[in-house]
């Protein structure tokens, strides 16, 4: 069989890896001298609850050895190997699980392995995965499997809007005045994903008007596949991820919506409050 791997970027829930049989492999979340897996020896809760305190994790790829022995293990059970990686252009994972495959083919040369660049994350890659993951069951064979995940890798669309640019501002990742200069006159920046990289594509004043300009866009972007399911994230936001869902089921009421807290290694980088929609334009 083939066992569809992603790492814990993904954001899925773990109930629905469960039911789909996904495996997780965690990325590090460092907090001074401490190092944690995500999801796994420390909780996203735990996270968000250190930001509000004022300290500001950092965040790593998983190890060469840990990902070895992951892999290994589910080689040693006669699985197939798809593994589903975080944006090559924000993590050092895809090439790390690669370097990790071929050394593993040496000594597994039965079995099938292969990386694909996701060049996406959060609920975006989990839902490649749920897809993947689907169609394995099916019994679809391993080179066409592949075909389908880059179908849906350059069919997968992320949509999202930053409350507050604070923490974008401390991690570096834009100038004190932007962010200052935004924040005062409420500006709420919209972003996507292209090419694995991510973009400003719009900016809104104020937060409901933002939210309802991000359901217009997806819905908008969504038209030709109205029944799918769609992933919405939050960090530590519920109450904006339910808006969002609400929003969107007046566009698109035959979609299905599943609402997930965005890990701690994005978490870290965007800040409390974001809201993010993932969703394929073609299926």
């Amino acid at each position: 069989m083939t066992r569809i791997i992603v790492d814990s970027t993904c954001d899925l829930p773990r109930t629905v890896a469960e039911q789909y049989g996904i495996v997780t492999l965690p990325l590090h979340v460092l907090v001074g001298e401490q190092e944690y897996l995500d999801r796994e020896t420390i909780t996203t809760e735990k996270v968000y609850e250190m930001m509000r305190r004022g300290i500001l994790p950092t965040t790593a790829q998983a190890g060469a050895a840990e990902a070895y022995a992951r892999l290994a293990e589910r080689l040693k059970r006669g699985e197939d190997l798809l593994y589903l990686a975080f944006s090559s252009k924000m993590s050092g994972t895809y090439n790390l699980i690669r370097q990790v495959m071929a050394e593993l083919r040496t000594l597994y040369p039965q079995r099938l392995l292969c990386a694909l660049d996701s060049k996406s994350g959060s609920f975006a890659t989990g839902l490649i995965a749920m897809e993947a993951a689907r169609a394995a069951a099916g019994g679809m064979a391993f080179r066409a499997l592949q075909d389908r995940c880059r179908f849906l890798i350059g069919h997968v669309e992320h949509v999202f809007v930053i409350r507050d640019l604070n923490w974008m501002i401390r991690g570096g990742r834009i100038s004190k005045t932007m962010g200052y200069t935004a924040n005062l006159l409420d500006i709420k920046p919209i972003l996507d994903v292209a090419d694995g990289e991510m973009e400003v594509i719009q900016k809104v004043r104020g937060r409901l008007k933002s939210l309802k300009r991000v359901a217009d866009i997806v819905a908008a972007r969504a038209a030709a596949c109205p029944e799918q399911t769609i992933g919405i994230t939050h960090a530590d936001d519920l109450s904006a991820a339910e808006k969002m869902r609400g929003l969107l089921a007046e566009r698109l009421p035959r979609c299905r919506f599943l609402i997930e807290e965005i890990g701690a290694v994005l978490g870290v980088h965007l800040g409390i409050g974001g809201v993010g929609v993932f969703f394929f334009n073609q299926m």
